[in-house]
């Protein structure tokens, strides 16, 4: 493995928020001056290390205020780390405010060797460039217009085109490839990798996971200032999700009625109460491969005794189709009456699911006879759709394959007789 380009050590950087209200200047001086002004402290980084290589395409995924912008502003040398070290190795280009330094009275081509200059690109490499930033941001005949007359989408792809014409070692982008149409869109993913295939290193902010799986080739999570996680794009999209759900979970906020009647409904006599899923390894976890195997917990409570009980369970797309529904009634039979709380404990032998996410769909009920007899899972005692959100990714049994469910398949070539 080669030297990082990047390497922040235990880095941490604090704000101080003051609590202090001023109605003039001259009043903040003599209170300063009288007594120690109150603030707290806010760490926006907690002791955060990363290496980044040449030729990455670094993703940082986070909910707003998880400190990523933050570790962007740090890395290109806006702000100082408060404590901990930073090591940077080749010049740094950053995407974070597209546009800027445009003036509104100038025209895009005035604006693009303003911008330029303003982001340190010589004037020759401008003029060499200026018309592969005006084909790029697709502007064209507007481009000798003055800006404050373009719309919100033609000022930021402008922004960006003349941002990307910056030949960096490292490149910095932070929530802008959202701007423009899906064609420019495909434009600055396509320009992204380039960067990247040229052996330099972009590191890349953004609330779009889709954007983030297609584009990087390792992604980290953040959480209040700290580094929760990284490695591969899917395992990290896949812990974020299960992070927000955790969140929302523990948190304890009630959804609105609408779903909370569409999501859960049942006498509640006896109530799942939580579901987790497992690998092999007995680890938790919501990101899987192809053909992994699999065991899910469904924690229950009973106040009372509940006779003839069933489990059920069932595993739903993203689009909200059931792929299989199933039970213990068909898989193990009858089961004895619960009394207060336990595991119902489901183990799939191979998750034969391709590529794409899901959600698990739980359920309790009773027999309506005693044992053998019918029952009706959506007229039972709690029933809880699409519940826990799990990722499914293609591991070497999925690799190529399209479409939802995996069938294992061999092929013969046999000479004619």
């Amino acid at each position: 493995m080669t030297q990082p380009v990047v390497r922040l050590d235990r880095v941490t950087k604090c704000y101080h928020l003051s609590h202090e209200q001023y109605s003039t200047l001259k009043e903040k001086i003599l209170r300063w001056g009288a007594r120690r002004v109150r603030s707290e402290e806010f760490l926006a980084l907690r002791e955060v290390s990363l290496d980044v290589h040449s030729g990455e395409i670094l993703g940082i995924i986070g909910d707003n205020g998880s400190g990523k912008s933050t570790l962007l502003k740090v890395i290109a040398g806006i702000t100082n780390p408060t404590s901990g070290t930073l090591t940077v190795q080749g010049t740094i280009a950053s995407l974070l405010e597209v546009g800027v330094g445009f003036h509104p009275d100038l025209t895009g081509r005035e604006n693009i060797f303003l911008s330029g200059a303003l982001l340190g690109i010589p004037e020759a490499i401008l003029k060499a460039r200026v018309q592969d930033i005006i084909d790029f941001s697709g502007i064209g005949k507007f481009i000798d217009t003055p800006v404050k007359h373009y719309s919100s989408g033609m000022f930021l792809r402008l922004g960006f085109a003349v941002g990307a014409y910056v030949e960096p070692d490292i490149l910095l982008v932070d929530e802008i490839l959202a701007v423009g149409d899906q064609l420019f869109q495909r434009k600055c993913v396509s320009h992204l990798r380039q960067v990247a295939a040229s052996g330099k290193t972009v590191i890349l902010v953004s609330h779009d996971l889709d954007v983030l799986l297609a584009l990087c080739t390792r992604a980290v999570v953040m959480d209040g200032g700290e580094i929760i996680g990284q490695g591969h794009p899917y395992e990290m999209i896949g812990l974020y999700r299960q992070h927000l759900f955790e969140l929302s979970r523990a948190s304890g906020i009630a959804p609105p009625p609408e779903v909370s009647l569409r999501n859960r409904f049942g006498d509640m006599r006896a109530r799942i109460t939580d579901v987790k899923m497992y690998d092999k390894e007995g680890k938790e976890r919501y990101v899987f491969d192809t053909g992994a195997w699999v065991r899910v917990d469904l924690h229950y409570h009973s106040p009372e005794v509940y006779p003839d009980p069933v489990f059920g369970i069932a595993i739903h797309d993203d689009d909200d189709n059931a792929f299989i529904t199933t039970g213990t009634h068909i898989i193990r039979g009858d089961l004895p009456a619960l009394r207060g709380t336990g595991i119902c404990r489901f183990m799939i032998e191979e998750l034969n699911l391709l590529e794409g996410y899901y959600s698990l769909s739980v359920a309790l009920t009773q027999r309506d006879a005693g044992p053998g007899s019918s029952m009706n899972f959506v007229l039972g005692s709690d029933y809880r759709k699409c519940l826990c959100p799990f990722m499914v990714r293609p591991g070497e049994k999925g690799r190529g394959v399209r479409g939802t469910g995996y069938m294992p398949f061999r092929t013969e070539l046999l000479p004619k007789q």
